[in-house]
């Protein structure tokens, strides 16, 4: 019978480990995820502030007379990255639309997420 429970017990210590384990990967994933987005959405404000902000205005304010990026009404019309990224990548700057890298876009993209206090978005 001891013989018996050691093994039960071995069992259930290697599912309790495995579970363990796999949930601590997610974890540090999901940390290692915010913090490229972060140095991507810091890239992006650097971006924002020399090829944005005349036209959007200081932190996307409108105030140069296009659309406000900073109340969240551009993410109901693009409210993934993916789409927002995409858009930006294809359509902007408006004086010269198309020139930025798609790294730029991404960058761009996560700011504009967290001009409107909805950062951090997942990739996608």
């Amino acid at each position: 019978m001891k013989g018996r429970q050691l093994w039960g017990f071995v069992a259930v210590m290697i599912v309790v480990l495995t579970i363990g384990g796999v949930l601590w990967y997610q974890h540090q994933q999901a940390v290692a995820t915010i913090q490229l987005q972060t140095r991507e959405a810091t890239a992006g404000q650097a971006l924002f502030a020399a090829m944005c902000e005349t036209c959007h205005g200081p932190g996307g304010n409108g105030a140069g007379g296009a659309p406000v990026l900073n109340d969240g009404a551009v993410l109901q019309k693009y409210s993934t990255p993916a789409s927002l990224s995409a858009f930006i990548s294809s359509n902007m700057p408006a004086s010269d639309p198309g020139i930025l890298t798609t790294q730029e876009a991404t960058d761009l993209t996560l700011y504009i997420f967290q001009l409107s206090h909805q950062f951090p978005p997942t990739h996608g």
